[in-house]
């Protein structure tokens, strides 16, 4: 896949200093049926319902402190896990949040076929279009897992954006073909990613968990370097199983204060795609490579 992004220095609108995303994994229950090889969690009902905590708990948590500031935000939402819980997804849209594609039960790990990704994606965007009567503008894959033919695949899935890649402190258009094509990429990262600062699974290597404070002192930090070299954003990656819990979910209502007071630019994930997609102007005609006429 061709991402080879020219240095830009966008410009935001009225003159902020750095746009933000904030944006929430609505993995739900999902995200513990696809660890089920490790010590069994699928079958674990105490740790399945750590997952039922977000749409049951966090969710409405989240909506009510983003509504104390007035910003809207993206949820990733697993075609699953809209079936499973429409009523958190109806409000979420009931109070202006853009729900984006994450799959349809959060299929983590690669390998697959363009045909077999390709089945995934229009399942979860059925389930959304059914349930919830929302056709997605971008995606985000499970485990951020993409392959060399998925920008075609994205775009011929009418998404205007994806959120997967981590090579960089901008956004940037995808290509095919050498030229550009009506695709953003929207990167992020894991310091933005609560999951690697509040989540503990039986593995090693993710033992620790942080107090909601440190977290947000390095998320913090990022914010500081990226708004004085200007022109830049963040893609922040919360799960309201993790993000939702009070203590968590009052130390980023603080952090997003912060932000707020120091020149960044809130808006949905598809409003910045948007928005650049308008700044690009005309885009020339492609040859395909993965799709043939």
């Amino acid at each position: 896949m061709e991402n080879k992004w020219p240095k830009m220095q966008f410009k935001w609108p009225d003159n902020k200093r750095i746009a933000i995303m904030m944006s929430f994994d609505l993995d739900a229950e999902t995200l513990w049926y696809q660890r089920s090889n490790i010590d069994d969690y699928k079958d674990h009902i105490t740790n399945v319902s750590r997952g039922t905590y977000g749409p049951q708990t966090g969710v409405p948590r989240i909506l009510n402190m983003l509504d104390t500031h007035d910003i809207k935000a993206t949820f990733y939402v697993p075609g699953w896990c809209a079936e499973q819980h429409p009523e958190t997804i109806k409000e979420m849209i009931r109070r202006g949040h853009e729900i984006g594609a994450h799959g349809y039960e959060h299929e983590e790990g690669g390998g697959r076929t363009l045909e077999e990704e390709e089945e995934i994606i229009n399942k979860g965007k059925e389930a959304l279009k059914r349930v919830v009567n929302v056709v997605p503008k971008g995606h985000r894959g499970p485990g951020g897992v993409v392959y060399e033919y998925s920008t075609e695949m994205f775009l011929k899935a009418g998404f205007i954006y994806s959120s997967n890649y981590r090579d960089s402190d901008g956004p940037f258009f995808h290509r095919v073909n050498g030229k550009d094509v009506p695709l953003v990429e929207l990167p992020k990262d894991s310091l933005y990613d609560d999951g690697f600062y509040m989540c503990t699974f039986s593995d090693p290597l993710r033992q620790s968990m942080k107090s909601p404070l440190e977290a947000i002192d390095m998320m913090k930090d990022e914010f500081d370097g990226l708004a004085e070299e200007g022109g830049r954003m963040m893609t922040f990656v919360f799960h309201p199983q993790l993000s939702g819990h009070p203590g968590r979910c009052k130390a980023l209502s603080e952090f997003i204060g912060y932000m707020k007071a120091n020149g960044a630019w809130f808006a949905r994930s598809c409003d910045v795609a948007q928005y650049l997609i308008d700044q690009h102007g005309p885009f020339e005609p492609v040859e395909w490579q993965y799709y043939k006429d």
